[in-house]
């Protein structure tokens, strides 16, 4: 349920909670990892009720972030579960509903702001299942990378569509637990009343940038007791919509990406207007300079418009913008 990063060659690993009901999982995204694990010295304990609550010193930084996760490892291997414990229920976020409200709006804030609200009891025993993993792993090499308002490749091509769901631009941080070419990916993390918090992020697909509509108060009385209007809106594949296609703009190739050598292909979440031009669009999966290159050229396109049952409705698609090198 985590905004997944990509690295490479990918393989999803979850993590369950331990209840049927309700599952809470960290989707992290790792590099050629082992399927043999080695015996670590202590398996993390579920968080419980009586641990005591810690003074965190940990600053708003990349370095903070590092040790925090450093000292959970630590008590890990030496077999200290109270202090291992008490560091995992350190990062449950104190208020998500409002938190997700601010952040991402309150189409977000209903969705995953209301699961991790309900599921955030289990969140300590996932995280230190995480961590047990990596240790087991031996990638126990940990940095952190920190996004806020800048457009940055290293988040991955996953991550820059939940940047772009923010409606401010609050720092979200990644844990890389990393063992020579290997690494393991832990997104997102922000930082919240003196303290790191894991995040449940946004399942992008779901979301658009939230964008609050004008109210008319007698347009709401008057339509108050109205019936629900026609659906408008059907949903189709990228290949028939691609075939509706009357503009097109080409993106630009931008610079930063041809320095640094990216390619590969940009998708997007679009909504195509009654009268065929792009009314929304939220990247899917991309880098972030080749995904704002498409966003830029993408919203002018347009689309002979459709019909269904002879009325004009909206389009629910993906579009697919291939980025390739020529060397």
């Amino acid at each position: 349920m985590l905004a997944k990063l990509i690295t490479g060659a990918q393989n999803t690993a979850v993590l369950r909670a331990r209840r049927p009901a309700f599952i809470f999982s960290l989707a992290f995204f790792c590099l050629g990892v082992s399927p043999s694990l080695a015996q670590a010295p202590v398996t993390p304990q579920p968080p419980s009720a009586s641990v005591n609550p810690l003074k965190l010193d940990f600053p708003d930084s990349t370095k903070g972030l590092e040790n925090l996760a450093k000292e959970i490892f630590k008590a890990q291997k030496e077999g200290d579960s109270t202090r291992a414990t008490a560091l995992a229920q350190s990062l449950v976020l104190p208020d998500p509903a409002s938190w997700y409200l601010q952040t991402f709006g309150p189409g977000i804030a209903h969705d995953e702001g209301a699961k991790y609200a309900v599921d955030q009891t289990h969140l300590p025993a996932e995280i230190l299942t995480f961590f047990f993993r990596a240790l087991q792993n031996h990638n126990t090499d940990v940095t952190a990378a920190r996004f806020g308002q800048t457009c940055d490749d290293n988040a991955g091509e996953s991550a820059f569509g939940t940047l772009q769901l923010r409606l401010e631009p609050v720092p979200l941080y990644e844990l890389r637990f990393i063992n020579g070419g290997q690494f393991l990916r832990l997104f997102a993390f922000v930082y919240v009343d003196g303290g790191f918090r894991f995040v449940l992020a946004p399942t992008v697909a779901n979301h658009f940038p939230y964008r609050p509509r004008p109210e008319h108060p007698s347009d709401a009385q008057n339509n108050s007791n109205a019936s629900p209007p026609p659906v408008t809106r059907v949903r189709q594949g990228g290949n028939v919509i691609a075939a509706k296609l009357v503009k097109r703009v080409q993106p630009m190739y931008p610079s930063i990406a041809r320095d640094e050598h990216l390619q590969g292909t940009v998708r997007l979440h679009a909504i195509i207007g009654k009268d065929g031009s792009v009314t929304d669009l939220v990247v899917l999966q991309g880098y972030c300079s080749l995904a704002r290159s498409s966003v830029e050229a993408v919203s002018k396109w347009r689309y002979s418009p459709t019909t269904l049952a002879g009325r004009p409705v909206e389009i629910d698609t993906t579009i697919d913008v291939i980025f390739s090198l020529n060397h």
